[in-house]
């Protein structure tokens, strides 16, 4: 069992703002046992621009806290770590998860109606799938190769 950790650059929508994700999944035969036992998601907040303070720097990096999130979970869960596509000024704005928002992203209302935000998280993760399919199926082939020498695996 290995563990792929990488980012991407998704859309909700055709045209919409783009959602850096960093993820560090699980990854693992698909014989065996060892499945991921959670996904676990976290949004990042407001940025901090470029400080120089290396401790804020690192904790400003989504790829550093996918790592940092899988490691505290023991490693037996997926971890995916959301940028905001936008901001009002230093603020993140989540507007494709609460689409009702000010000028400023402030939420006006929320209608839970077809769950618009759980729609809008699952929406995110596929499309991280899909995008980082090519590069998680590279590293699945390069980590079998160096564990399993007698085995090719080919990238389409």
């Amino acid at each position: 069992m290995g563990r792929w950790t990488g980012v991407v650059h998704v859309p909700l929508s055709q045209g919409a703002p783009l959602f850096r994700v960093a993820a560090s999944l699980i990854l693992a035969p698909s014989k065996a046992l060892a499945v991921p036992r959670a996904n676990a998601i976290l949004f990042t907040g407001d940025r901090v621009p470029g400080t120089g303070e290396p401790a804020i720097e690192r904790l400003s990096d989504a790829a550093y806290l996918a790592k940092l999130l899988a490691g505290k979970l023991a490693g037996e869960a997926n971890a995916w770590v959301v940028d905001a596509a936008c901001f009002a000024g230093p603020f993140a704005v989540y507007r494709e998860l609460v689409p009702a928002v000010d000028t400023v992203g402030d939420p006006e209302r929320y209608d839970p109606t077809g769950l618009p935000a759980a729609a809008g998280v699952a929406n995110i993760l596929a499309h991280c799938i899909r995008e980082g399919s090519l590069d998680i199926l590279k590293a699945v082939s390069q980590f079998y190769r160096l564990r399993f020498p007698q085995i090719q695996c080919f990238c389409l």
